[in-house]
This record gives C-alpha cells, structure tokens and sequence, in this order.
C-alpha cells in the first residue's frame, strides 16, 4: 500500500484540514505569458528549481478552465483559457492544439480510491466500537473491542495525536511507517533523564533521589529584575501587580537559566555562558544570580496568562526580589511553571475538566497522565537508557490524543451524544483548546507535545475539546448571497503610474515591469528578477540535465494555466492520493515535494515584495477609461513599452513614453479618487485580468466587511452575557480571575486553525502603531505575519517638510522583523518601554486614563489602556560564536571508538583530528534591542501576541532540529 510518510507536507497538511480546504486554499492561477527577456535571465535557475527538484512526474498544474466574463469585457473571456491562442509568433495552433491534449491527458489519475474515503467507514466504526490501533501492526487492520481507557493507553492509544482518531490518514501512516529515530544531545539526555525521574515518583515507582547539584532542567530566556518594599501576596500575577510599587532593578537580559538538585530543595541559576556543567562542583564559571527554591524562601506564579511569562520572588530583609523568566516558547514556559510548582512541593491537580461548548456538556477525567506515571519505559528513562528515554518522550506526545480519546469514548457511551460522535469522525478533525475570555489556544505542536507540562495552564484558562475551524472561504454579500472564495491570481504586468498616482512626469508617461500576486485581500507586486512564476502544466525534463532552450520553454508553456497541488476527485479527496498501492512511494512523494515548493515558493515572494494595493480600497476594475487623467488627450495611440524585455533590479522606474495602448490597459479606481493603470501582454490578458481582479475584489470586500462584524459581535456577547459595559470590558478581559469569566464567548473562527497549520502563506494581517526604538514616537503602518518574519507596510504617506497627508495608491514596505531568536512580552511589563504614556483624564472614570476611541475605517471602538494595547519584541544587539551540540557530541562520539582498540580497553595514544564547527549565537547576559507595537484595541493585541508567538515557536523548533541546543553540556 503506497502512503506518505507521517512527516510529509501533505500529511501534515491533512492532519488539520480536510482535502477541500486544502485545495481551495492552494489552488491559483496564473496569466501570463512568461517575458523573453525574463527567461533570457533566469530560464536556468527557473528550470532548475522546479523541474529537477520535482523529477519526471505527471503534472498537478493544469491548463486553466473558462473565466467567466463581466458585463464590460469581450467575448474571448467564454472561450476556455486553454483554447485562447498563445503568442502566435512563437506557437503555431497546432502545437498549442497538441499541449492542450496534453495537459489534459496530464491530469488523468489511475487510481480512483482516495487515501481518505477508503478508510471513512472504518474510522467512523473505530471511533463508535472504541477500537485501538496498536503501533505494532503491521497489517494495517484495527484490534477492535471495548477496552478500558487504561488497556488503551497501555496498548498504544498513548502515541496517538489529537486527530490521529478522526483522521484515517494519519492512523494509517502511523501504523505502518515507523516514527523517525529521536536524536538528544548529552545536555538533552539528561534533563530528561531528570524530567522522567520527577514523573516516575508521582506514579507507582520508587526511584532514588537526584544528587545534590545534579543538572534537573535548564533553558535559554528573558530574565528581569524587579525590587519593591512591599510584601507580596502568594497569588501575585499581572491583576496583583498594579497595586505593587516595584523598581527595575535589572533590565531584560538573555540567561541560560539553571535548575539544579540543592539541599534546600533546588537552586535556580543565571549563566552567562552556554557550557554548563552537569555536576555543580565542576562549574568553571559562577553564575550572576541564584535562587534557592524552597518553600519558605521562594514562590512562584504565572504573571501573564497571555504570554506566559512567569515570576519567582523571594524576600530578603525588608525587601522583595521579583524575576520575571520569559522562555522564547509558550510551551517551555507552562512546562516550567508545572515543574517548578512541583519543585517547591505544590501538587498537582489529579483530575482533568474537559469542555465541549458545542454539546454545552463538561468531562471530567480522574487521573489522565495514569498511564505515562507508571510506564516501564518512564521507569528506564529515569534509570538513563537512551531507547527508553525515546520511548518515553513518544508516549508524552500522545497525552494529548489519549485525552481526546477519553473523551470521545465518554460521550460515545452517551445515547444523546452517540451520532454526534460519528458525524464529528465523519466531516472534522477534532482538537483541544485552551479558552480564556474571549480567546483560544489551540493545543498543537510544542503545547501538543508537552501535553504533561503544560497541564498547568487549567489554573487559569479552560481545556475545550472542538471541532478544528479553519479561516472561512465564503462570504455573504448584502442580498444574503454565498459568494465563494475564487482562486488567487498571478502574473506579469506594466505599471503605469506612480505612487502618488501621478501618470506622467515631464510630459511623458512612467512605466515600470512588475510581477503581481494576490496574497488574501492583498495584491503583492515584487521585481521581476524576485519573481517566481508557477512552473506550466508539462515541461519535458532533458536527459543531459541542462535547461531547455528560451524557445523550447515559450512552445511549452501555455499563457494561461491554473496551479492546483492538492486536485480533488469526484468525491472531494485528493486526486492524487491512494490507498490501493497504485502509485508508487516515489510518485506520491513527488506530487508532495512539488506541493510543498509550490507553497514555499508563495512565501518567498511576499518575503521579497516591494509593496500591496490593498483591494479593500479598489472601488472598481475596469477596462481604460480615456479622460480618468487630464493629460490623456496627449497621448499617441499605440504602445513602445515592451512586454518582453528584460528590466533591471532596482525599485526605479524603467522608463517613460507618451504613448498608450487602449486594447490591453485595464485601471483601478480607488477609493480615494486616484486610478491605478496596469498594462498586460494583449487584450485577452487583460479580458482574463479584469475577470479575475473584480471577482477578488468583489469577495475580499464582504470577506471583511464579516470579519469585522463577527469581532464585535463577539464583544456584543460577551458585555451581555457578563453584564458589562465597554470600559469594563477592557479590564476583564486582562485581569479577570477564571470564574469571573466562565461565561463568556471565544468564536473559533477569530483563532482559527490556518495560521497553526499554514494553510495560507499570511498567517495574520493588520494595522498596527510601530515604535522602532523605546525614545522614539508611534508610527502607524501595515503588518503582515509570513514564515517568521513580521512585513511592515507603510501606511500613510506625507511630504517631507511639512508632513501633510498625500493620498496614494499603494503601501510601500519599509521594513521587516525576522522572528528568529526573538522573544515577545506584553501587557503591565511594556510600561518600561512605552515611556510616553497617555495621561489624559476622564472625569467620568477616574483613574482610566485611555478616552474613548473610534476608528473611522470600520467602526471599530476601544478605551483600552496603552498597556493593554501593547506588545514587545526582544532581540539580541550582540553575537557570539559557538560550538553546536550536536556537533561536539558526534566528535565526543568518534573519538571514544577510534581510540578503542581490539581488545576493547582505550588507547590513550590515538586521538582523532576533526574540525570544531562554529555557530553564531547571541550573547548573553547583555541587554538588547526593543521594538514597540501598539494594537488598537486589547481584543487585537492578544490575536497578535498569539499569532507571533506561534511562528516564534516554530522557528525555535526547526532551529532546534537544524543546529541543535545552543547549550552544551561540560562533564
């Protein structure tokens, strides 16, 4: 049976979305054709990247279908794009009549069982009989029965995922293709050596006790340093620390933070140094600050429920120490919260409350991590085996598939609930959720994986089990239409206008080459010498490996063609998925590879765009309208600008003309008066761009105009279900306590699942108010959040001297963020830096310095404070150079079995000759650089918070697998 690997692009893909999803959010189109002078180039390096990447494989591109046409364009617009005659200088209509046969051809499948659709039907039987897939079949059928839920976690139920148990495709995989091998550096083996002997003694085993000065937990984070007078309450955290008067007495500072075995209980250490010792008698270097960790001297709590930051204080004298530690991920910080509550002797709670909103019915599990305390591999990974240490690591990633199993097997047993089970295993993928307020934090990825650390986190939000939405792809219109997402578009065009909208310049009209993508409700324009066009339907692959002649490529590429990875059968699976064993490993993980270049070639270009046309601002597309610029009467008919020529890299204008070309110009009327003329290769390219512009802009107006109204539709129900007004909306939804707000609404479509599973290139987009440095004043400006990286757009433009507001057409960017090692905090820690705060006064609320706010472009209202608004990101200023991990324990590891010799004892006299490698690391234990945002309401800011630390987790974890821990352990 050929399948995909767990790990795949697809499979991941599929692990929370369905296959419609999928397609509707990758499929694009492209109008081209491709310029000569771009091909003369960039053809080799274009070949290259596509075409050998992906191998001799049938297409997944196909030649695009018929565009509707609108009430002003031409006729051609009914014909099939794949019958429009392409280039007739290059491609006679016998070859295009041939391409055409063979891109048809291209797509046809032979398999016509889908990966998915076979397994339905034993899925929805799996999860209604209770069956256990056991990881050691190798089968592939099912052991069914009604086990307990201890035979099931015992038995393997414990290595399954939050949607292994709805998703057959991931069952599948699982139980036939083995998990790839876990690699751990010594300093990684060895905390969880310690993590498995902490969990081992809350179960059944008896373990011995961890050496005083023994290494327990160690991670790289954000430390700062507080003092005050007054005595702090043990429950203090964010809605506390406003009645505390404290001073800064350490600003934010990078430390590896230590935890080691002390006499007193534990002792927590600040290391400026990435060599750590394993034992405390061998440190080299003595670290900045200690905190002894016991009962009577120290305590610890969650500051921000939002960002998870978490602070220790201990009281010396007549004065109190509060440090605030900031790990860069989310899921680090609540694991350590878990075990330092468990250091300082807090037990932990033995039940589980699991929420189902959507059935209005609450679960409680005894005892969920019952069967990780007491496994026998838990109990060899304390004692220190590697194999063990893996085994124990898997099972933990599984807690959260086994909880969800729980609970799917308690409602099952319930006749009300019964065929809502079936019906849930039938159309969705199932998750957890935390839920605060308003809010929700999807249980994925590092938090899905630590599922037994991050346990903590139901002291002050709600565990919810729901279906997993996705950002919606339909939108109503004012008459209560359903107007579909429609397909992305691409392609190559003539700008003929500047950003201030002006047309010509000393009596001649500007131009500039550009490549166009739409990105959601954004048309990206880069160079074209950043572009990548999508690779045509059927390119042959030469036996020499050398790229295809510029000639060769024009023949066989069609001007027009749609891009579609992930096709859809008649009964809406992937085409090119199956589960009969007809096509090969290879040819199905080309068609994944190819999948997954196509999604990253999208995120390169908006990483290199130059700017947007918001298409919110697009009052109409239509075709050229003579007299729109008062200087059109002194055009010629005709055109000198050459659609093929190659341009230059730069951001200047590629020329100027005073002629026009009426049959391929089509323009953007703006809001705002201004026109935006774009010139494509001929008038069917023009037909096919205004088709497809004015369904995008059509749909991305509504699509807005719901999103808007579904946050405050969500704010409505929230002030009536808690009976509040707005200005008291603005602190509850910061500082209030659990139960204060088990009322309240979270709308599963605001934090929706696309951002987490990458179903879009924009994981989120918005206004935002930037302050680059803490003396600097707040800017307003575009963000976009892409791969790690936060784009920023500008937003307003004004003239130099005076400032005043100039009306434009597009937002330039003017700056970019990268995520990688940054760590972010929010909330009453910002304080710091905001510096200029708001100290207006509000007679009707004393105290409330924030008045009441509007925002024209959609009606939005605030009267947030500034500190409820806002949040930081945190970067290193200074590097370092470092050996990774990794690395040094490969050479550890040759040197120990080239030096021993034939009879087994160490030859002292042989020591292996091998390079160190270097990394470049930040440095620690100095302070940094800060850049402010400032969102427009609190409502906003946690999306934001949420969403950045999301990519930030991800680069910390792809870092992770690439380079390995910036630590290393010194024995």
């Amino acid at each position: 049976m050929s399948r995909l690997p767990p790990d795949s692009y697809t499979s991941r893909r599929l692990e929370h979305a369905t296959p419609e999803h999928i397609h509707l959010t990758t499929r694009r189109a492209f109008i081209g054709p491709i310029p000569e002078g771009w091909l003369n180039s960039h053809r080799k390096q274009w070949y290259r990247y596509y075409v050998q990447q992906g191998g001799k494989r049938a297409p997944t591109f196909t030649a695009a279908q018929s565009v509707a046409a609108d009430d002003d364009t031409t006729q051609e617009a009914d014909r099939p794009l794949a019958e429009q005659v392409p280039r007739p200088s290059s491609q006679s209509a016998e070859t295009q009549q041939t391409q055409q046969t063979q891109t048809g051809t291209g797509m046809a499948t032979t398999s016509t069982t889908s990966l998915l659709r076979s397994q339905r039907n034993s899925a929805i039987s799996a999860v209604s009989d209770r069956a256990v897939y056991s990881p050691t079949e190798q089968n592939g059928s099912a052991t069914e029965g009604h086990a307990t839920i201890d035979s099931v976690q015992q038995d393997g139920g414990m290595q399954q995922r939050p949607s292994d148990l709805l998703n057959p495709t991931r069952v599948a995989s699982n139980m036939k293709l083995q998990a790839p091998k876990v690699r751990f550096s010594e300093a990684t083996k060895l905390q969880f050596r310690s993590r498995a002997q902490r969990i081992a003694a809350m179960g059944n085993f008896k373990m011995s006790k961890i050496k005083p000065g023994e290494l327990m937990k160690m991670d790289k984070m954000l430390v700062r340093i507080d003092i005050t007078q007054q005595t702090i309450r043990e429950d203090y955290d964010e809605r506390v620390s406003r009645g505390v008067e404290t001073k800064s007495l350490d600003k934010w500072r990078e430390f590896m933070v230590v935890c080691r075995k002390h006499e007193q209980g534990a002792v927590l250490q600040l290391y400026q140094t990435r060599v750590i010792a394993a034992m405390a008698d061998k440190t080299k270097k003595k670290p900045k600050a200690e905190i002894i960790l016991s009962q009577h001297k120290a305590k610890v709590n969650m500051f921000s429920s939002l960002d998870k930051t978490l602070c220790i204080w201990t009281q010396e004298k007549n004065r109190t120490y509060i440090y605030y530690l900031r790990p860069q991920s989310g899921a680090a910080s609540v694991e350590w919260y878990t075990f330092l509550r468990t250091v300082l002797g807090l037990a932990r709670s033995t039940t589980l409350q699991v929420n189902v909103p959507d059935l209005s019915v609450s679960l409680r599990l005894d005892d969920p991590f019952r069967a990780l305390e007491s496994s026998e591999a838990l109990r060899d990974a304390a004692a220190g085996d590697e194999e063990a240490i893996a085994k124990a690591v898997s099972d933990e990633q599984g807690a959260a598939g086994a909880i969800v199993a729980r609970c799917l097997d308690m409602l099952k047993q319930s006749p009300q609930w019964g065929d809502v089970v079936k019906g849930w295993a039938k159309n969705d993928r199932i998750g957890l959720a935390w839920k605060r307020y308003d809010r929700l934090e999807w249980v994925h990825g590092a938090v899905e994986q630590k599922m037994y650390g991050t346990i903590a986190m139901q002291r002050t939000h709600d565990l919810e089990l729901r279906p997993k939405d996705h950002y919606p792809s339909q939108a109503k219109s004012k008459k209560g239409n359903i107007v579909e997402e429609p397909a992305p578009v691409e392609g190559f065009l003539v700008r003929l206008t500047t950003q201030k909208g002006h047309s010509k310049r000393m009596g001649k009209m500007l131009f500039k080459r550009l490549y166009f993508t739409s990105q959601n409700q954004y048309l990206v324009f880069l160079r074209p010498a950043r572009a990548k066009p999508p690779p045509p339907p059927k390119m042959k692959v030469k036996k020499d490996g050398d790229a295809p002649s510029k000639q060769q490529l024009i023949d066989e590429t069609p001007i027009y063609y749609d891009v579609d990875p992930f096709p859809l059968d008649n009964d809406g699976q992937v085409a090119w998925l199956d589960t009969e064993g007809v096509k090969s490993t290879s040819e199905l993980a080309a068609y994944d590879r190819e999948a997954s270049i196509e999604a990253a070639r999208n995120t390169d270009m908006l990483m290199v765009c130059d700017g947007f046309i918001d298409m919110g601002d697009i009052a109409r597309v239509r075709k050229f309208h003579k007299g729109a610029n008062p200087l059109d009467d002194n055009l010629d008919s005709g055109s000198d600008v050459d659609f093929e020529e190659a341009t230059s890299n730069n951001n200047r204008n590629d020329g100027n003309t005073n002629q026009l070309d009426e049959s391929r110009t089509l323009e953007l009327l703006l809001n705002n008066g201004l026109v935006i003329r774009l010139q494509a290769y001929n008038q069917q390219s023009r037909t096919v761009w205004i088709s497809r512009l004015r369904q995008l802009v059509k749909y991305w107006h509504h699509r807005a105009k719901e999103d808007m109204d579904l946050i405050k539709s969500v704010r409505e129900q929230n002030l009536h279900a808690l009976q509040i007004d707005e200005r008291a909306e603005a602190q509850v939804g910061s500082f209030a306590y659990k139960w204060e707000v088990s009322q309240s609404y979270a709308s599963p479509l605001m934090y929706n699942l696309c951002g987490i599973s990458y179903c879009r290139p924009i994981h989120m987009s918005g206004l935002l108010f930037r302050k680059p440095r803490r003396h600097t004043t707040f800017t307003r400006c575009h963000v976009i959040l892409s791969a790690g990286h936060l784009l920023i757009f500008q937003d307003t433009l004004r003239k130099r001297g005076s400032g005043q507001k100039l009306v434009h057409i597009h937002h330039e960017r003017i700056g970019s963020v990268d995520l990688t090692g940054c760590y972010l905090y929010s909330g009453l820690l910002t304080e710091n830096d905001l510096l200029y705060q708001n100290q207006t006064f509000d007679s009707n609320a004393p105290g409330h310095h924030a008045l009441p706010r509007i925002y024209l472009e959609d009606g939005w209202t605030s009267t947030d404070e500034d500190a409820m608004t806002t949040f930081v990101l945190w970067h290193a200023k200074s590097k370092s150079w470092f050996r990774s991990s990794h690395f040094v324990d490969d050479v550890k590891s040759r040197e120990r079995s080239k030096s021993i010799g034939a009879d087994g004892e160490v030859d002292s006299g042989t020591r292996a000759k091998t390079k160190t490698k270097l990394t470049r690391v930040s440095q620690l234990g100095v302070t940094g650089r800060s850049v402010v945002f400032k969102a427009r309401s609190r409502a906003e800011r946690d999306r934001w918070v949420l969403g950045i630390q999301v990519e930030i987790e991800r680069l910390a974890a792809q870092a992770q697998r690439e380079e390995g821990e910036e630590v290393r352990l010194d024995e």
